[in-house]
This record gives structure tokens, C-alpha cells and sequence, in this order.
């Protein structure tokens, strides 16, 4: 499982003094380049092959407020995957208290920027995506969004 750890900014709080909702979602999409790093197709590749990753569904859960100075960690983990998409689950925890503050799922595909169109990930990813997949097989990655996977078939 990925973990990242964010702090909650002054400029992240809404007029309720609660963290507002698109940060939620920044938390995770910081998570999501780390994620492609390790799999080889973050920044680097992109500039190097012209091939990225682009988010083709969010759903967030929200459950609790986040407010400023809060340590979150995102702990992240793939779900499922196929040659062109990876599904992921996300979990933003509050790092002191253990509080779930959110869930969020999102389905990515690797995009050839040229066309643009979906293409397989390169061999050496899909095989990261596996054994990624495989470390957190058979844990239970609690409460999920619903609706969110991918289609086969």
C-alpha cells in the first residue's frame, strides 16, 4: 500500500473552518503521481514517450472534516487493473486520531497522447501493477465508495 502524508493549509479551509472538498481529491491526486512513479509512467516517461496516465472516474465518500494543521495520510492501494486501466482505493486518514475523513475510488487509463487514444501499459508496469495488486490481496480495504471498477467483457 502507498502512503503519502499531507498537512491541511490554511487556504484549503472553507467559511465553516472545515478542510473544502476539491482538496479531498488534491490529497489523492498527489498520491496518484507517486503511485505512477513507482510504476514507471510518472513525469519522466511522459515527457520521455509522450504516453500518460489520465483519470477517467472519482468518486469520493465524504465522512469526516478535515481542519487546518491536520496530518492526513492517503493509503492507497490498486484494486483491480487490466492492460489500459488501473482501479484505485483511497483512503484519507487523519494521522493522529486514526479517523477515516474519506474514501475515494478512481479509475486511470494509460493514454497515448498523440492519438489520443487508450493503449496497454508497457509490460513492466502491468507487471507492477501486479505485484502491487498481490501485496494487499486478502486485507480488507474497508469501506468503499460503490459504483466504481472495471468493466470487463
Amino acid at each position: 500500500m502507498l502512503t503519502i502524508t499531507r498537512t491541511c493549509l490554511p487556504e484549503w479551509m472553507d467559511f465553516n473552518g472545515h478542510m473544502r472538498d476539491a482538496y479531498y481529491v488534491l490529497c489523492v491526486s498527489s498520491a496518484n503521481d507517486k503511485m505512477h512513479e513507482e510504476l514507471g509512467v510518472g513525469p519522466t516517461y511522459q515527457q520521455s514517450t509522450g504516453f500518460s496516465v489520465y483519470n477517467l472516474d472519482t468518486r469520493v465518500r465524504y465522512l469526516k472534516e478535515g481542519r487546518e494543521g491536520d496530518p492526513i495520510e492517503v493509503r492507497m492501494r490498486i484494486m483491480d487493473f487490466d492492460a489500459k486501466r488501473h482501479h484505485t482505493h483511497s483512503q484519507l486518514v487523519h494521522a493522529e486520531t486514526g479517523d477515516l475523513l474519506a474514501v475515494v475510488e478512481a479509475v486511470l487509463c494509460h493514454v497515448d497522447q498523440s492519438i489520443p487514444a487508450a493503449v496497454p501499459y508497457p509490460a513492466e508496469a502491468q507487471a507492477l501493477l501486479a505485484a502491487k495488486m498481490a501485496e494487499d490481496a486478502g486485507t480488507d480495504p474497508g469501506p468503499r465508495v460503490g459504483g466504481v471498477g472495471l468493466k470487463k467483457g
